[in-house]
């Protein structure tokens, strides 16, 4: 069953609050375009970009004060459900069509997955198809503006700065797409509890630590169960195990429906997976991924991100990237 709390006119009031702090907090900033950028596209309704990316947005058309409050946002309910409730929350409206928009044609320009959809009608090959469609797109800040917008988002900020911390910074930022006919994944954890870094002898010395790392997912199509929405076992992450039984985990899982737009968080230490892709359509997400700021990030996120977009960050931006974290003390 789906979360589903209603926005009382208190809730709203704040979250209105916060999203006009953070406008004028971290997004004081006036949008620029770089011509060095070879997926920039001209002003907003363009047919054909610059170096002909054929791309109809362009970083000009991306509104950093502008996020629309989510349908069911309630603050207190999210917290409790992260930690020590289900493990997971769907908050449903998050990003407006136009912002999704952007963002898929951005992603879908980098991984070329309208290509590979066409070959799929056209009847290609499965071997055809697995064997030259990669649907990861990493280093998304480096792809367009929109990916700024979407990983400051006051939700993640917020969440992120309650359970783990307000210096607590992304860890990875990435997109997939998923075409029909995919499989699904293994049931696992997410990064810093990979089975590797459990502690072997002692695995319960984990049932009582804090929040490793929170995991936002937002939605650029419907995700549902005929094209492999997220399966979890809710309250799984109480007690941080590897979930070896594939079997068992199947037997207690709930599968996630989402409309594109939506978000869905979940703590790092629930155990999920996606489901096969079984529908005649796409199916694509983007995965954000914030940890504590003590943490080794699962990316380079820093060093990853283009040197003119650092030097133009926004204060949430810096947060995100720990810019301006004093930490190591010696730097080359």
């Amino acid at each position: 069953m789906l979360c589903s709390v209603a926005l009382n006119p208190l809730a709203q009031v704040i979250f209105v609050a916060l999203v006009a702090l953070c406008s004028r907090a971290y997004y004081a900033q006036t949008l620029s375009r770089s011509a060095e950028n070879d997926t920039e596209a001209c002003t907003s309704g363009c047919q054909y970009g610059k170096r002909g990316s054929g791309l109809k947005y362009s970083d000009a058309d991306v509104d950093m004060n502008n996020y629309q409050i989510p349908e069911n946002w309630d603050e207190a309910a999210i917290v409790e459900a992260m930690t020590v409730g289900d493990g997971w929350w769907h908050l449903k409206g998050v990003f407006s069509p136009r912002d999704v928009e952007m963002a898929r044609e951005r992603i879908y320009h980098h991984n070329k997955a309208d290509k590979a959809i066409k070959q799929i009608a056209n009847h290609a090959s499965q071997d055809e198809k697995h064997n030259n469609f990669n649907g990861m797109v990493w280093a998304l800040f480096n792809k367009g503006k929109i990916f700024e917008k979407l990983a400051q988002h006051p939700v993640v900020m917020n969440v992120s700065n309650i359970i783990l911390g307000e210096n607590s910074a992304v860890s990875s930022l990435a997109a997939n797409t998923v075409l029909p006919g995919n499989g699904g994944q293994l049931p696992h954890l997410d990064y810093p509890y990979y089975r590797m870094q459990l502690p072997s002898s002692n695995p319960h010395i984990l049932d009582t630590a804090p929040a490793l790392s929170l995991q936002f997912v937002t939605l650029l199509t419907d995700f549902n169960s005929g094209n492999g929405g997220t399966a979890f076992r809710p309250n799984s992450h109480h007690q941080p195990r590897y979930p070896d039984d594939k079997e068992d985990f199947y037997k207690h899982a709930i599968q996630v429906s989402g409309k594109a737009g939506d978000m869905i968080m979940f703590h790092g230490a629930l155990q999920h997976c996606a489901m096969p892709n079984r529908s005649k359509n796409m199916r694509t997400g983007i995965l954000q991924h914030m940890a504590p700021v003590y943490i080794k990030p699962f990316e380079a996120m820093y060093d990853g991100v283009n040197d003119e977009i650092k030097a133009k960050a926004t204060m949430g931006l810096k947060r995100l990237l720990a810019i301006e974290h004093p930490y190591p003390m010696l730097k080359q």
